[in-house]
């Protein structure tokens, strides 16, 4: 690939560029350098990937002096308790509002640095570089931050934009296969109900993404920011249509919680897309037909989409009703109307759904 592409997301509060390539230390270094300069530099990562950073783009930013937190790696340590432990480590090195902070990891790192960030001294500077494809196309992007609780994920949080978003193309090379297809959940997920060109890009290419050729997965990747840069500037604070980006997340979340966090976010999610399409098809608004092919590229994917018989509906609707999505106490949905667009009436574009027709989606077989 030659030169980095440069997507800019425009906010009411803070607009910050994305920039996409290979070997992006030079451009966090510089970045920084014209940015925030004198500024003090933290990092925060976590155990499983904090030798890619010393390999990567610690010799770039060493003569910052950055400070270096590492973690416990997983969705279990994404907790309050973390998030104190984090700060009382900022603290104790006398970190001030001058400070400016690298998110360097996966999802889990990106939601808990951005909401440190965000309340630490009132307030302080963020960059993302995600190093996994899920985080790549969801997670460093739209400024969502939190951390979870036993009621529910990313119950506790705050929305607080970065200064800029690092994609390094370099990282997905070494990804563990498992680590690249939960990713793909998010891709399919946003082109299901935002492009169907792009779904059908999938469907014709998968062998291309699988194999992990450049050109193809630059263009997915782009495309998928794209859409989302698309939905987040409309609809900054999630009041709207930014609700969008919760299909196949309402059943997907409360099945996460349900496993207790072992199963990975994009196989929870991709079980959610299959039961919330059928949720679509119960409903009469999605044909059979649709449904069928939103199946089969799950299938091509290796993603799971079929529930366990064991599963317990009412126990996965409990959990719904506390999500943060939730009004009333009644689980709410996005609907497909067909591969690429969605359900929406009066400026909603989540619906209320009973809970018979939950439990029949559920307990369906795909």
């Amino acid at each position: 690939m030659g030169e980095e592409i440069r997507i800019e997301i425009e906010s009411k509060n803070k607009g910050y560029p994305i920039f996409i390539g290979n070997s992006t230390s030079a451009l966090i270094q510089k970045f920084i350098e014209e940015n925030h300069k004198n500024k003090k530099v933290g990092i925060i990562t976590d155990d499983n990937i904090k030798s890619l950073y010393e390999n990567t783009i610690s010799k770039s930013l060493n003569h910052l002096s950055p400070y270096l937190i590492s973690i416990p790696a997983g969705e279990k340590n994404k907790t309050r308790e973390t998030k104190e432990r984090i700060e009382d480590m900022l603290l104790e090195k006398k970190y001030s509002r001058d400070t400016i902070i690298i998110a360097f990891g996966g999802g889990v790192i990106g939601d808990l640095t951005g909401f440190v960030a965000s309340t630490y001294n009132r307030g302080i500077s963020i960059i993302h570089v995600p190093t996994t494809l899920l985080a790549m196309v969801d997670s460093s992007i739209g400024g969502k931050t939190g951390v979870d609780t036993k009621y529910g994920k990313n119950l506790i949080g705050t929305i607080h934009q970065p200064d800029a978003v690092f994609i390094d193309l370099n990282f997905l090379n070494s990804l563990p296969k498992e680590e690249f297809l939960n990713g793909m959940s998010e891709i399919i997920k946003i082109a299901i109900t935002s492009d169907k060109e792009l779904f059908e890009f999938i469907e014709k290419n998968s062998k291309e993404i699988l194999e992990k050729e450049e050109n193809t997965l630059l263009y997915i990747i782009k495309r998928s920011i794209e859409l989302k840069k698309e939905i987040i500037e409309r609809d900054e604070e999630e009041s709207g249509l930014r609700q969008t980006l919760n299909f196949g997340h309402t059943f997907g979340h409360a099945f996460e919680n349900y496993s207790e966090y072992k199963i990975k976010h994009g196989f929870c999610i991709s079980r959610g897309i299959a039961v919330e399409s059928k949720i679509s098809v119960l409903t009469e608004n999605l044909k059979r037909e649709e449904e069928k092919r939103i199946v089969s590229l799950l299938d091509k994917f290796s993603l799971p989409n079929k529930i366990n018989e064991d599963i317990n509906p009412n126990k996965i609707i409990d959990i719904m009703k506390v999500d943060k999505k939730t009004r009333n106490q009644k689980p709410r949905f996005v609907i497909l109307k067909e591969i690429g667009r969605i359900k929406t009436k009066n400026k909603d574009f989540s619906f209320e759904i009973k809970e018979d027709i939950i439990k029949k989606a559920i307990e369906t077989p795909k």
